[in-house]
């Protein structure tokens, strides 16, 4: 309306023009005489043209009347002006050389006007003409060049009041725009169409701060959700404000990608963790943010994992139609990042476990099929290993990837539910982890065997099933020759909790030794422990007994001689407990009740053992947990001392030997003994190591499979890639 004002005041003014220049060009013509002769006032009435004058009046007057009418038809205001060809050809020329603007307003591409029509009058309509909106914010400073209105600390503050108290949509699509023109200046995006600029470093932390700190709250109160309504869709006022929170979340998602401060990251993800809700609403922006919430969670800072974790956690509970690629993408994630174990990389590894056993457990069902799934491909692997016998066969079996992944089901399947489907995949993975004991059961290897035995003995803990165990504890003290003499000392011990496979020069150390002694006394304890209210405890564990006092003839050592013999003596101390308890009553052995009850008393009331091991095991995880975290500093304090030390001569390894053990030979006895026993000694340990190679089929050592193999292309996934 304003335009059509506007031109016809300048057609006014035209005519004024065109009017006055007519009278100046009569006054020219006239003599001095017929000047003078003149009557200025009455010279208009007097015209030879009175009629001409008329018609242009009452044209003049009813394009004034239609100018003052607001709803002025584009099409009548044209009419109006192309009247003037007729009604005053003159007026109509002076328009046409000098103000051609004014008679081309709003033509229609289809006007029959020969003189419009002619080439040399065309004319395009002016592209700065802009209609000014009723809905824009801002008018913006400049119609050339950059449009853009630049952001102050006064904008936002001013954004920050209004925004914690206005119920409208204004002050949040200000907020979002400074963000997406925030983000233009650190992100390259493909498309920017922000009418503001954030320059410099205060003013984009204000933007971030404004919308980070008040945007979530400014949407639930849009919105008008309450606690009863979940999905944010179904508000009233969604779709109002649906292209608003796209472009917040698109951004956000970009911003995410781009940071690399963990500071940073975690309050993004705090923050992240508030809109979830309104991430539900929007398909399409699902697979970008869960594919770099799991990056986040595979491979950050700690704490950016953690809250990447909380995000992810959020997402799967609510959204179903997620769950299952989360399932097949993160555990292929769990096993690429857990082809190395070290006191380092260890806590990173039992937090992506324990995460993502918890994502496991949202849907048993669905996890079921993954489950069977994956634990058929690693009973695939240890079959091929135990029939081929080939080096790559034996690298898909003893490596990390697959010791970790039978970590993570063993903790899926003892904390699913007891009638779950998981829990019928418990004897097929028992199966596996004892096959993967008995395919090298060669001292290299006893590190490997450790670790299954701890599975196994998880499992049977928590399930309250009987697992053999024993048996490959045993194994252990009845084929490896303790009184072997170490070829070198160590100062440091091993710990064979970041330890598959011993090297060469491990295996001629003492601290290995010293190492299997100690880990074959944790196990044993910790499974009678676990069994000491069992009532089957007597029975069981007489093979125990036997095998443990066999050792203890056999065995010189006396480090390992008093603890072993601590243990038996414990061992027998509840095997004597049991029995006593068991004599007191007549028990039905088909009446499992009553035996579970009787079972659940002795439990109560505790056992020697049990008490014992509780309070050892502390001990021994503080030390434990001692020896990962400083490891370096141990390296540190031994400066200037040999990490080993060989020990070349004779003499002073006799000496040595002497002062050590006190179960050596006595002196006593004469060298003819001497000889017959080494003799003997020899021979054992002969018909061990060629027992040893035939269970092997003679694997020599470059041959046996190394511990960082990478087995993760079985299981490779291209769901978010």
């Amino acid at each position: 309306m304003k335009v059509k004002k506007a031109s016809q005041k300048h057609l006014n003014s035209s005519k004024k023009l065109i009017t006055a220049k007519k009278k100046k060009k009569d006054l020219s013509k006239l003599s001095t005489e017929e000047f003078f002769e003149q009557n200025f006032d009455t010279d208009s009435d007097a015209s030879d043209n009175d009629k001409k004058n008329n018609t242009k009046i009452k044209d003049k007057e009813q394009m004034d009347s239609d100018s003052s009418e607001d709803d002025l038809d584009p099409e009548q205001h044209k009419q109006s002006l192309m009247r003037l060809k007729d009604t005053d050809p003159e007026f109509y020329k002076y328009l046409k050389e000098n103000d051609k603007n004014l008679l081309d307003f709003r033509v229609s591409d289809d006007e029959d006007d020969d003189s419009l029509n002619d080439s040399d009058n065309k004319h395009v309509p002016n592209e700065n003409l802009e209609v000014a909106s009723d809905d824009s914010d801002f008018q913006p400073e400049e119609t050339e060049g950059d449009s853009k209105k630049k952001i102050t600390l006064q904008l936002l503050k001013t954004w920050q009041q209004n925004i914690q108290t206005d119920n409208s949509i204004i002050t949040i699509k200000c907020a979002v725009d400074a963000f997406h023109a925030a983000l233009d200046s650190v992100v390259v995006l493909p498309e920017t169409d922000s009418e503001y600029k954030v320059e410099g470093s205060a003013t984009f932390n204000g933007v971030m701060q404004l919308c980070i700190m008040y945007l979530p709250d400014a949407f639930k109160r849009f919105l008008k959700l309450n606690p009863e309504l979940q999905e944010v869709h179904k508000s009233k006022r969604f779709r109002k404000i649906q292209a608003v929170i796209k472009l917040y979340l698109s951004d956000l998602i970009k911003l995410l990608q781009s940071v690399t401060s963990p500071s940073i990251l975690t309050v993004l993800l705090k923050h992240l963790r508030q809109m979830i809700p309104y991430t539900r609403s929007f398909s399409s922006l699902t697979k970008p943010l869960v594919k770099i919430l799991i990056k986040f969670w595979s491979t950050a800072e700690e704490t950016v994992r953690v809250t990447a974790f909380l995000n992810i956690l959020n997402i799967a509970t609510k959204k179903e139609s997620v769950l299952e690629k989360l399932l097949k993408t993160m555990y292929v994630k769990y096993v690429q990042n857990a082809k190395f174990v070290s006191p380092n990389t260890l806590p990173g590894i039992n937090f992506m476990k324990h995460s993502l056993v918890e994502i496991y457990l949202l849907d048993h069902d669905l996890s079921y099929n993954h489950a069977f799934l994956y634990i058929r491909q690693l009973a695939i692997n240890l079959r091929n290993a135990i029939t081929l016998k080939k080096k790559e066969n034996f690298q898909a079996v003893y490596n990390w990837q697959y010791i970790n992944s039978l970590r993570f089901w063993t903790e899926v399947i003892i904390k699913s539910k007891t009638k779950s489907m998981l829990r019928s995949l418990l004897y097929p993975l028992v199966q596996i982890i004892i096959g993967t004991i008995k395919v090298i059961p060669t001292a290299q290897y006893y590190p490997l065997r450790f670790h299954c035995i701890e599975m196994l003995i998880t499992i049977s803990k928590e399930t309250e099933i009987f697992i053999p165990i024993l048996p490959f504890l045993l194994e252990i003290l009845d084929s490896y020759n303790f009184d072997k003499r170490h070829k070198a000392v160590t100062m440091k011990p091993i710990p064979l909790i970041c330890i598959l496979r011993m090297s060469k020069s491990q295996l001629a150390e003492n601290g290995f030794k010293d190492s299997i002694i100690e880990t074959v006394y944790q196990f044993i304890l910790e499974n009678a422990a676990n069994e000491s209210h069992k009532i089957y405890f007597p029975d069981v564990y007489i093979p125990c007994i036997i095998q443990l006092k066999a050792f203890l003839k056999k065995c010189h050592v006396a480090a390992y001689c008093k603890k072993i013999k601590q243990l038996l003596n414990m061992i027998e101390e509840n095997r004597k407990h049991v029995e006593t308890e068991r004599s007191k009553i007549t028990i039905n052995l088909k009446n499992t009740a009553e035996i579970t009850n009787w079972e659940n008393r002795i439990k109560v009331d505790g056992t020697e053992i049990a008490k014992f091991y509780n309070s050892w095991i502390k001990i021994h995880k503080s030390q434990t947990l001692k020896l990962l975290t400083k490891n370096e500093e141990g390296t540190d304090v031994l400066k200037g001392i040999p990490k080993k030390h060989k020990l070349d001569n004779r003499n002073t390894e006799d000496s040595e030997e002497e002062s050590e053990f006190e179960f050596r030979l006595k002196d006593t006895e004469s060298e003819t003994e001497k000889k017959k026993t080494k003799s003997l000694k020899v021979n054992k340990t002969k018909k061990r190591k060629k027992n040893m190679e035939s269970k092997i089929n003679e694997i020599e050592d470059e041959n046996l499979p190394r511990e960082d193999t990478d087995i993760v292309q079985d299981i490779n996934s291209d769901d978010w890639n």
